[in-house]
């Protein structure tokens, strides 16, 4: 079995804190062809004879549980769940009804807090994302909410993009250490080494909850949403954007008419364009979907991004008669990229 992070295409099934090591995080992760488990922690990654690790072996437990369910179910509504509204904030695209699951439960005699996050989608199926934290190290509510908006969050995107046709967004983020290292080039011997499609961004760069957006580490919110922008779609999406200035999102809900939404993006990155709609190949009218908060443009283009993969109803809710426009209406650009409409997983 390869380690965690050699190319492939994995899902982050749980991110699990080091019992000795605060801010220091470790990965289970599932092969999608394979369903086999891995983990980045020093046991299963240097032990070369037999790949096996209490993070793993857990991971496997929660899976024949039943989805990585935890057994004693203590369900809290989003609405009074600082954890999904952190989680929400960090990942306003993200649509459908959310359901938090919690539990403690040892690993190797040390006491775990898991925080489980479900989201069933409105587009149909089922995304979750699971954070163990270790308890002896005592976090606040804060410190937990950004690390379960982070981790969780980005399993359950991961996933959307998956079901939604983009099986190379979302690969696992870089791991052990939440905080910024030092740009000094040198690695220890317990860091992976990184895989080249990936950018040199980790879980830091992205987390931002709520109107915290000064994480003193000198990012203004422009870049940690760029940042975050190009850490989900990994470099060969990422530059696909950059090049072509557009992704294509297949419908679900109009799947008849083979319907495809073109995301535009600006080339300076500082305004909205307007999403072309094709059926059947063909290009048919523009809708003009803008920010409803001032956030940053990359927040709004991947909101957007995962709104209509996730729940395209509820994205598309906001459109009228007001914001319907024939086509071309904001720009004449003619891309000789033809719309391919695939049926979403």
């Amino acid at each position: 079995m390869t380690r965690s992070l050699a190319r492939g295409d994995y899902s982050l099934l749980m991110a699990v804190e080091s019992a000795s090591r605060p801010h220091s995080w470790y990965r289970v992760l599932t092969d999608r062809r394979t369903g086999a488990l891995s983990c980045d922690c020093p046991p299963w990654t240097f032990n070369h004879d037999q790949r096996t690790c209490t993070h793993s072996e857990l991971g496997a437990r929660l899976v024949g549980a039943g989805g990585n369910r935890p057994s004693d179910r203590a369900a809290a509504p989003s609405a009074v769940s600082p954890l999904i509204t952190a989680t929400q904030q960090q990942w306003p695209g993200l649509q459908g009804v959310w359901s938090i699951e919690e539990r403690t439960a040892p690993i190797k005699e040390n006491p775990f807090r898991f925080v489980l996050l479900r989201l069933d989608l409105g587009n149909g199926g089922t995304a979750t994302g699971t954070v163990a934290f270790a308890e002896r190290h005592h976090h606040s509510q804060a410190h937990i909410e950004a690390r379960v908006a982070g981790w969780a969050g980005y399993a359950i995107a991961a996933e959307v993009a998956r079901l939604g046709g983009f099986p190379l967004a979302g690969q696992p983020p870089e791991h052990f250490r939440v905080d910024r290292r030092p740009a000094t080039g040198r690695r220890t011997r317990l860091t992976a080494q990184p895989m080249p499609v990936i950018p040199r961004i980790g879980l830091a760069d992205i987390l931002r909850v709520g109107d915290h957006s000064d994480q003193g580490d000198g990012l203004r919110p422009e870049q940690r949403a760029e940042n975050t922008l190009h850490l989900f779609l990994g470099e060969t999406l990422y530059q696909q954007l950059e090049t072509q200035h557009f992704l294509d999102v297949p419908s679900v809900h109009y799947a008849a008419a083979q319907r495809v939404y073109r995301l535009r993006r600006d080339p300076a990155k500082a305004h909205e364009r307007r999403v072309r709609v094709f059926e059947r190949g063909q290009y048919s009218k523009d809708f003009c979907i803008v920010r409803g908060q001032d956030v940053p443009e990359a927040d709004w283009w991947l909101g957007l991004f995962l709104g209509l993969m996730s729940d395209e109803q509820s994205t598309l809710s906001v459109v009228g008669r007001h914001n319907v426009f024939s086509p071309f209406s904001d720009g004449e650009e003619r891309e000789t990229v033809p719309p391919v409409w695939v049926a979403p997983r």
